[in-house]
């Protein structure tokens, strides 16, 4: 049995009673490669059970709805096929889809969630909920925004935010409204406490874990945000730590989103003075992967305070 026969064996009965049915104009206005590489009739008539074969796994992956829903069967699930030409035969690579491989990021991702300093609670921030007389006050970074969490896709590079102002103006609610709504995409994020995760590094340090796997999943997560930056106790070990992730992302190009108290000529000084030889080389990082914003107002925690005097 040739390659062909053998391919046309795997096809749906309905297929393989009709593959002998299907001529040369069908297959090459259906793959417009074949027309582009210039293939002959013949190589395509020797192929006519794998190309009806692609075209069927194509149309299978154009319904796509994400790797949790997969409908290929067996051992196909979570991947795709690749046409490809090598000298005057046709071949089909196949290789892991993109939605398994957002998935694999995704668990992993949530495996270290637990330890960022994300509540359950902080899936209640979202745009709809956010306030609006800042929404009105600052519609240029609304609108970038809400079009970064509705079109940024995995695997794209782009610049991040770096949002800083006084407490209780909305800068986490914005973080996690951004992050929140990429989630319920099926865009794999983090959100990490700044505080909460390296207090967390600290007790497996004590408890004699590894750092590694869950330095790289903050490295390398797809989008990162990091609130509360340059607010935690910041000392050798901790700049080291974050200026290796940012470093990373930053070679990379991957978005990360900031919010802080402080603007960034500010972060990590005492008394006018870097407390670190790390911090200035962070800095310049961070100002040449975010897009800066401030944001002012009154601080929305006290507006429901109750007061029995």
């Amino acid at each position: 049995m040739n390659s062909t026969q053998h391919i046309k064996t795997l096809l749906p009965s309905q297929w393989r009673e009709h593959v002998d049915h299907y001529n040369t104009a069908f297959f090459r206005k259906s793959v417009p490669e074949l027309n582009e590489w210039q293939v002959g009739d013949g190589t395509i008539e020797h192929h006519k059970a794998m190309l009806l074969e692609y075209l069927r796994q194509k149309k299978v992956c154009s319904h796509c709805t994400g790797y949790h829903s997969c409908a290929k069967e067996g051992d196909m699930q979570g991947f795709t096929q690749q046409l490809e030409l090598y000298g005057p035969q046709l071949s089909v690579r196949v290789q892991r889809c993109r939605p398994f491989l957002e998935e694999q990021v995704r668990r992993r991702l949530n495996q270290w969630a637990v330890y960022s300093g994300e509540l359950e609670q902080d899936e209640a921030y979202q745009f709809a909920n956010f306030p609006s007389e800042q929404s009105r006050k600052y519609p240029r970074l609304m609108q970038f925004a809400e079009h970064f969490a509705e079109t940024y896709e995995a695997g794209q590079t782009g610049s991040g935010l770096y949002l800083f102002g006084p407490p209780g103006v909305g800068k986490t609610h914005l973080l996690l409204a951004v992050l929140n709504r990429l989630k319920q995409r099926g865009v794999p994020a983090l959100f990490v406490r700044s505080d909460a995760i390296f207090d967390r590094m600290r007790h497996m340090i004590a408890a004699g874990e590894d750092l590694e796997l869950l330095l790289e999943a903050f490295a390398t997560a797809p989008v990162l945000g990091i609130d509360e930056f340059a607010q935690e106790r910041a000392n050798e070990f901790t700049l080291e730590k974050l200026f290796r992730i940012v470093n990373q992302r930053f070679h990379a190009k991957l978005p990360t989103w900031f919010t802080s108290n402080y603007a960034p000529p500010h972060i990590y000084r005492k008394n006018g003075v870097d407390i670190h030889d790390s911090v200035g080389p962070l800095r310049s990082r961070i100002m040449q992967m975010a897009k800066l914003a401030k944001m002012d107002g009154i601080d929305g925690r006290q507006r429901n305070l109750e007061s029995l005097t």
